[in-house]
């Protein structure tokens, strides 16, 4: 038995090693994570803001594409003026909301919530692209109605120009001579001139 109790404190040392060593390690990577972790919190963070800076940048470029779109709206005909106004409204709630939700983005990006911030972000980025897709094919009917308007301008154009190369059907022509001549049967003295 002498042997025994030198044995089974090497084993309880060598236990109390590994024990020790297994919670150096175990600190060690902790540590590690959590600076990992909030670097990339961090990264996140500084995301969010770039993300809001951006957005910030294409909400304002929508806003004056509409307000282009509606100052030319007013030169429309009657039915597409009616219909810019049905998708105008939609538009500019959609826009009040855009500049609403970048608050949004703010104030959680200022609390560091990344998780909000990012869900908050990317609703924002699905309205934008509805309302750009909606700018964009307003825009090319807007277009293709100024092109008609161009052409029935361009086609009045051409039939008033032809009308102004013909003569007019009730004029004079020269053969017949002109109007100044004395009409010798209306004289009084029965066509004496003198």
């Amino acid at each position: 038995m002498p042997i025994l109790a030198p044995l089974l404190f090497v084993l309880i040392a060598f236990f109390c090693f590994c024990s020790l060593a297994g919670l150096i390690v175990f600190a060690l990577s902790w540590r590690k994570i959590a600076l990992y972790l909030k670097a990339r919190r961090e990264r996140d963070l500084l995301a969010l803001r770039s993300y809001h800076n951006r957005l910030s940048l294409v909400v304002g470029e929508l806003l004056s594409r509409a307000n282009e779109l509606d100052q030319q709206s007013k030169y429309l005909p009657a039915e597409t003026e009616r219909e810019w106004s049905r998708l105008y409204e939609k538009l500019g709630q959609a826009l009040v909301l855009m500049g609403d939700t970048l608050a949004i983005i703010k104030d959680h990006v200022d609390q560091k919530n990344v998780k909000g911030g990012r869900e908050v972000t990317l609703l924002l980025c699905r309205e934008a692209t509805w309302v750009s897709r909606r700018l964009l094919d307003f825009e090319t009917r807007l277009l293709t109605v100024e092109q008609l308007q161009v052409e029935e301008i361009k086609a009045v154009q051409q039939t008033v120009g032809q009308s102004l190369a013909e003569p007019p059907q009730d004029a004079i022509s020269p053969e017949k001579g002109s109007g100044d001549t004395l009409d010798r049967s209306t004289t009084s003295d029965g066509g004496n001139v003198e």
